[in-house]
């Protein structure tokens, strides 16, 4: 059994910082490592040839000193190493860097299983595995938690599949390309031994030419998207910061401020004046599990309903899968013009070969401007294949957008953990597809009474996927429904110190989040992660309890209408992100705040 892991090196994101003078990142001396979830690919490789035998060959694309990454694997155990290097492949967006990959692979010899992590944590794409097993033609299953068999006579691959809101067990036959959890194993760390025994393994090195790539599938100039600016983050907020005796009341006061503001302020759409004409519509892809809508896609339709006013054309709400004509009719409230609807006879669930299949048969009959998927793991993989299907450019996990008189779609995101912003365009390619990230717009009921529905059916159902069990997960993720969130940082200094914000949340009937450093040590639920890699959130309210202010952490509040914060440290940088900042003991704080909320209460 021959098993290829892809990987990539990537900035250690904890050592980069802002130059407090021209505000921009600083590269310079940033050291480079392995991209973390790659880590867990080459693992469960090596786990799966120590249980059923055969060689792990470990890949990467990247400069030279991407070799150390491959080295860093062969210490692990990986048997093999490739370096894909020339410079022509460099500013290659994931659609060139899976093709390149896909080349590369040709070249050494194609494998039985294909490894991947679940994403690269410099930009957060999630694309580049699934986009590379349909240069290669075969079954891509994303997000697995677990190899349940690998039955080599048969030529097949058991295994769980975790989403957002379901677990599926699929059966798929080999090849096949897994991209991988974080959770699916613990990392090993290797022996001196096999340290020494990596430092003096040759690595080949292969060129464009060596891997006979076209030169304009490869690089920036092969990329459908291109990163026209980047930017640190912008100052969005004019903090108040208090440093007196009587703090807790000074909180309480701002707390019934905020919430009077918020009782003002209704969530309404004001139709723009379009600044452009575009040709074609924009698309809205609608993810469903059976007839229930994932919120994020209705959260988008906002957006989407801003950007087709500018463009001076229509939006649609794009729908795959059957059984759906209640989510047809209800979208029709969310300010949607049409609704395209490719029905997958007997597939209510997602499938991705035949939901690739269905949306790409509509993108090439009705040719949209753009498409927004929202930032869930089906549409995140959805929207990779389909973009190799129809040979188009794809933006991830964006937060931001605008157009220009000539109608060019601008789409930002952060990078590098919220520290740097890439604005992104695709000018020649159509349609711009671009997910976005849930928790950064609201939905906004825009009702249209009845309208349209295009339905297309999809003839070819054929799969090479076999759904062995779905599972529902029942869970809410209760830290995007809330009003109120109280965020808790390392200051918190233990984890049995956390029931006094749980005790403060209660009193304001919010509920309680966490940075990640609390999240990774176990000391609160990981699906209470606030931040960039955790959960974006929009309450009314945030207060932060000890928390520094870390950009990864402060891109997931920014959509909070208020913020809180209560910091011992008068330098902490939450103070240049919140709207009211204590700088005091949150032990004394907090406790102060708790009484005066118990003798007067909130209005809620």
């Amino acid at each position: 059994m021959r098993i290829i892991v892809s990987i990539k090196q990537v900035p250690d994101t904890d050592d980069l910082r802002i130059d407090p003078v021209t505000n921009n990142l600083v590269r310079e001396g940033v050291p480079a490592v392995t991209n973390p979830p790659d880590l867990h690919a080459i693992e469960e490789a090596i786990r799966l040839k120590e249980k059923y035998g055969g060689k792990v060959i470990v890949i990467t694309m990247g400069p030279p000193q991407a070799e150390d990454s491959l080295r860093e694997a062969i210490a692990m155990g990986a048997d093999e190493a490739y370096l894909i290097t020339d410079r022509a492949m460099a500013g290659a967006d994931t659609w060139a860097t899976s093709y390149t990959l896909f080349k590369a692979i040709k070249k050494i010899g194609e494998a039985d299983i294909y490894l991947f992590g679940r994403r690269a944590v410099d930009g957060e794409t999630e694309q580049v595995g699934p986009q590379t097993g349909r240069w290669l033609g075969i079954p891509s299953v994303g997000y697995v938690s677990k190899f349940v068999d690998i039955d080599l006579n048969a030529r097949r691959a058991t295994v769980i599949r975790t989403t957002d809101n379901e677990e599926e067990e699929v059966r798929v036959p080999l090849p096949a390309v897994f991209t991988v959890l974080e959770t699916i194993n613990e990392v090993r760390q290797p022996d001196i031994l096999s340290l020494i025994k990596a430092r003096t393994t040759k690595i080949p090195r292969l060129s464009k030419d060596d891997i006979q790539a076209e030169q304009n599938k490869i690089g920036l100039a092969g990329s459908p998207t291109k990163v026209i600016k980047v930017q640190p983050p912008p100052r969005t907020r004019n903090p108040e910061i208090y440093k007196g005796n009587d703090a807790a009341q000074w909180i309480y006061d701002k707390i019934l401020k905020s919430l009077e503001e918020g009782k003002q302020v209704m969530e309404s759409y004001t139709k723009p004046q379009p600044i452009a004409k575009a040709k074609g519509e924009i698309w809205v892809y609608i993810d469903h599990f059976g007839e229930e809508v994932n919120r994020v896609s209705l959260e988008i339709l906002s957006e989407g309903r801003r950007i087709a006013d500018l463009l001076d054309t229509k939006l649609a709400g794009v729908i795959v899968g059957d059984q759906v004509d209640h989510i047809i009719k209800d979208l029709f409230n969310y300010g949607v013009d049409k609704v395209y609807f490719a029905r997958t006879k007997g597939f209510p669930f997602y499938v991705n070969d035949v939901y690739t299949r269905g949306l790409a048969s509509l993108i090439r009959k009705y040719k949209p401007e753009v498409i927004f998927f929202p930032g869930t793991r089906n549409s995140r993989e959805l929207a990779s294949t389909t973009a190799i299907e129809v040979s188009t450019g794809l933006a991830a996990d964006c937060t931001k957008f605008d157009v220009d008189n000539k109608g060019l779609v601008y789409a930002t995101r952060p990078d590098f953990g919220g520290k740097e912003l890439s604005t992104i365009i695709c000018p020649n390619n159509k349609p711009f597809m671009i997910t976005v990230r849930g928790g950064i717009f609201a939905p906004i009921r825009i009702p249209k009474g009845e309208g349209e529905v295009i339905t297309e059916e999809v003839e070819d159902l054929s799969t090479r996927f076999e759904v062995l069990r779905y599972t529902k997960l029942q869970k809410r993720n209760i830290l995007a429904e809330a009003d109120i969130v109280v965020g808790v940082g390392r200051g918190i200094k233990s984890p049995e110190n956390i029931k006094l914000a749980e005790e403060l949340a209660s009193l304001l009937h919010g509920v309680v989040g966490v940075t990640k450093p609390l999240a990774d040590a176990g000391w609160y639920p990981k699906e209470r992660q606030i931040g960039q890699t955790g959960t974006s959130i929009r309450p009314k309210i945030y207060i932060a309890l000890g928390i520094s202010g870390a950009i990864q952490h402060v891109v997931g509040i920014s959509g909070a209408r208020r913020i809180v914060a209560v910091n011992i440290d008068p330098e902490a940088s939450i103070f240049e992100h919140c709207d009211y900042g204590v700088v005091g003991d949150l032990f004394e704080v907090v406790p102060d705040l708790i009484k005066i909320i118990k003798e007067r209460g909130v209005p809620l």
